[in-house]
Order: C-alpha cells, then sequence, then structure tokens
C-alpha cells in the first residue's frame, strides 16, 4: 500500500499533527486473563485514531506517516500519559494491581527523553512497581543492539515492567531471552495455533520451559477458541488474551470488566450421576473452564463511568 493510499499528504498530515490535542485519538483496552483461574490480570492498551472520513484506523494505518512526518514521539508521549491516567483509576478498583501493557515502537525506545518521561510519569501516577508494562518487538530488541541491555534496566528502575511482544523467532531471541532484564515473553498467534498438533506443542512447551527457568511468565497472544486456551494450560502457559476473552473496549467498559473480573471463568455444571436413574435427581457437581461471554453493562452502570 502506497503512502497516498494510507493518508493524503496534505489535508490528513495537517490532521495526524493536531491528534494529540483534537480527541481524535484513543486507547481501547483488551483483556488479558490468568489461563488457571480465568481472571483478568492485565489489560493490553491499543491505539486508534477517529479520522473523520475513514474511520477508526489502528497505529499500522498511520504509523509509518506519523515517523516520517516526525510526529510519533508526540503521539507515544500521548499514549503514555493516557495510558497511565487510566491505570491510575484501575487502582481504585478493589482485587489485586492489573497491570496496563502498552506497545512501543524501535524509534520511541531510542529517543534520548524517553526513559526520563517514562520515569517521571510513573512516579508522579504513584503506582506501585510494575503495573505498567511496555512492550516491543524482537526486532526492536534486535535493532538495539548493545544499547538494548542497559537501557531496558534503566526502564525498570524507573518501575515498569518488559515484555517481548509477539515472540516467534526463537532462534533470534532465545539469548536475549536469557540476559536481558525482561518480565514476559508474548507468544505469537502462529503458535498459539500450532498447539494443534504435536510438533507444535513440543516448540510452545520448549519456549515456555525456558521462560519460565529464567524467572519469566508467558502470554499467549491471539487465542480464539477454547481448546487453544486448554491447550496452553496444560503446556504451562501463564497468561493469554484474544477474542477468546473478548474484543478490545472503550476506557468506561474496560473499568467496568475490571469490577467482574471477567473474562474465561470456571463454571459449576451439575451433572446427573451416571450410577443413578433420572428421576432420583441427585447429582455430582464438576468444575470445567469455559469461555464465558463478558456480562454487558447496563447503560445505568455506564452512565457513571462516563463521568470520571
Amino acid at each position: 500500500m502506497t503512502l497516498c493510499a494510507q493518508l493524503d499528504a496534505t489535508d490528513d498530515l495537517a490532521l495526524l499533527r493536531r491528534c494529540t490535542t483534537d480527541g481524535s485519538l484513543s486507547l481501547l483496552y483488551q483483556s488479558e486473563v490468568d489461563l488457571r483461574t480465568g481472571a483478568i490480570v492485565a489489560m493490553e492498551g491499543l491505539l486508534r485514531w477517529q479520522h473523520p472520513t475513514r474511520g477508526l484506523l489502528g497505529p499500522g494505518q498511520f504509523f509509518d506517516v506519523a515517523a516520517a512526518a516526525g510526529e510519533l514521539g508526540r503521539i507515544g508521549a500521548w499514549v503514555l500519559r493516557e495510558g497511565i491516567a487510566e491505570a491510575v483509576r484501575w487502582s481504585s478498583v478493589d482485587g489485586p494491581t492489573r497491570r496496563l501493557w502498552l506497545n512501543v515502537s524501535a524509534a520511541e525506545l531510542a529517543a534520548p527523553g524517553f526513559v526520563p518521561l517514562v520515569a517521571g510519569l510513573i512516579q508522579d501516577s504513584g503506582l506501585p512497581d510494575a503495573a505498567v508494562g511496555l512492550e516491543f518487538s524482537e526486532e526492536c530488541v534486535m535493532g538495539l543492539g548493545p544499547d538494548a541491555g542497559p537501557l531496558l534496566k534503566e526502564l525498570r528502575r524507573a518501575g515498569v515492567a518488559l515484555a517481548v511482544d509477539d515472540f516467534s523467532s526463537w532462534y533470534a531471541t532465545v539469548g536475549a531471552v536469557q540476559v536481558l532484564p525482561l518480565d514476559v515473553v508474548k507468544l505469537c498467534p502462529g503458535y498459539v495455533r500450532g498447539t494443534g498438533t504435536v510438533a507444535g506443542q513440543r516448540i510452545v512447551a520448549a519456549i515456555i520451559d525456558r521462560a519460565h527457568a529464567h524467572g519469566l511468565s508467558v502470554v499467549a497472544e491471539g487465542v480464539e477458541t477454547a481448546p487453544e486456551a486448554e491447550r496452553l494450560a496444560a503446556l504451562g502457559c501463564d497468561r493469554a488474551h484474544g477474542w477468546l476473552y473478548g474484543s478490545a473496549q472503550r476506557a468506561d467498559k474496560a473499568r467496568w470488566l475490571l469490577t467482574q473480573s471477567a473474562g474465561s471463568q470456571r463454571a459449576t455444571i451439575a451433572v446427573p450421576d451416571a450410577a443413578v436413574p433420572d428421576a432420583a435427581v441427585p447429582v455430582r457437581r464438576i468444575r470445567v473452564a469455559v469461555a464465558l461471554p463478558a456480562p454487558r453493562p447496563t447503560s445505568d452502570q455506564l452512565a457513571p463511568l462516563r463521568e470520571r
């Protein structure tokens, strides 16, 4: 796709330069659940730009233009401020701290003022360490070269968690997993689909074992079916997110979901005992993992959230 096919170089670039102040940018939030309990333990913030004629655009549809125009830094700073402000709101929700994951690009990480910006925002927020996490691609890690270690250590000292996103190239990144100050490896959807075969399960099991051996958690991305979730749990994967657990939501709906801890939940289902006639009624109850649709809030429930 050409640049002109993505954006009109004149009119849309002017719109893009105003996006951090005109309300057209937003963050949507997608749940990450614990595969053992089904509880929501984190959310990933997903950037969207509301274009006046093209509708809601994802980063892939405007980031290259933003980078070429020198706007990526301002947009990235907006994402950090907006995301951290939302994470502060989550701190008022009962239960354990839920981590917010935000994506960062190689250009943002390499910018001279990036670490001080993150450190200042985290300090001002009052959030506990690791309540906010930054995720970046394998290519980003490899591109930073010898600067990766010192830079990521500075970010860790600033109080953020760190993850390699969309992990897919085992041979390229396995060394980084061992030596860099990472907290999480996020498996790409291709590995998730691969668990449908014995060979794929062996590969995923090896990645999970290596990550756990170095104290890292493993999150599976793009989980779409209950069998995928069951296989991943059996292989020792810690957490997952994807369409099985719901689509990305507005901030108010995401906040409501946190109050419900909705996601893949464990339901008690009454099962008649095979040794007892149907008319006898006694049942035994078993616990099974099922993907339950996230409950939809009523307008009354959402109204107070929109006012925050």
